[in-house]
């Protein structure tokens, strides 16, 4: 399977967590193609935004609150110092959703900060769309609530759990390491340009599909790398 691994090639912070995760697939043996994608940057917004006409930023920032019209969701500010940041990364998972559904066939998406901790064969048979891979404890809110709904049903993949009141939106433990399916990836496509530009984890929640699971045992956590959109 393609493992794409996203990150900036001009900052050395980002392609020392490129080159370390790369290195983990390297040091458990992992049987994955591994591609390199240059990450969205406010700077290359315009030019890697040409696939989505149209598209605006639609999410309340920092202090900011809306209620989703479609879903009765309450969207909170998403914490952040630029917003064109946060755009950018979102195209940056975006352009790789667009590169499944012209593959059509699953692909695994990494960001810099991403590291495996486990051997793990991605080729297998499960049910849904997305398969989050990440340790969710230090990834995300409530994270030691997340991994106890997860961990307490053994081995296995699982329907990514609520861990907060249903009007927040909700579904992996963060985007850094997933695998996504060709209908899913469309299926995203298709909600970007209802929604408009929401995070990409807001954006795979569950109000908004039914197909997001998470694998336990997790095989990925997270270097001591900072996010992109924090460099």
């Amino acid at each position: 399977m393609k493992a794409y691994i996203i990150g900036d090639r001009d900052n050395p912070v980002s392609v020392r967590g490129m080159n370390g995760c790369a290195s983990s697939m390297a040091e458990l043996k992992q049987d994955f193609t591994i591609q390199f994608v240059q990450q969205t940057s406010p700077d290359t917004l315009a030019e890697h935004m040409q696939p989505f006409p149209g598209l605006y930023w639609n999410y309340p920032l920092n202090s900011a609150t809306k209620t989703d019209e479609a879903t009765g969701m309450i969207l909170e500010g998403y914490r952040t110092n630029s917003m064109l940041k946060e755009f950018a990364c979102l195209i940056s998972h975006a352009r790789l959703w667009l590169r499944c559904v012209q593959m059509n066939e699953p692909i695994m998406v990494f960001e810099h900060d991403a590291k495996m901790t486990r051997h793990f064969d991605p080729d297998f048979e499960w049910e849904g769309g997305v398969l989050g891979l990440n340790d969710p404890r230090g990834a995300t809110f409530n994270s030691a609530q997340y991994h106890l709904l997860i961990a307490n049903k053994g081995p296995g993949v699982h329907n990514a759990p609520y861990v907060a009141d249903v009007s927040r939106p909700q579904g992996l433990a963060g985007n850094s390491a997933y695998i996504i399916k060709p209908f899913a990836a469309t299926e995203l496509l298709e909600k970007l340009k209802e929604t408009g530009g929401w995070p990409n984890d807001a954006l795979m929640c569950k109000q908004h599909f039914d197909w997001i699971k998470v694998l336990y045992p997790y095989a990925t956590g997270l270097q001591n790398v900072r996010s992109t959109t924090t460099l």
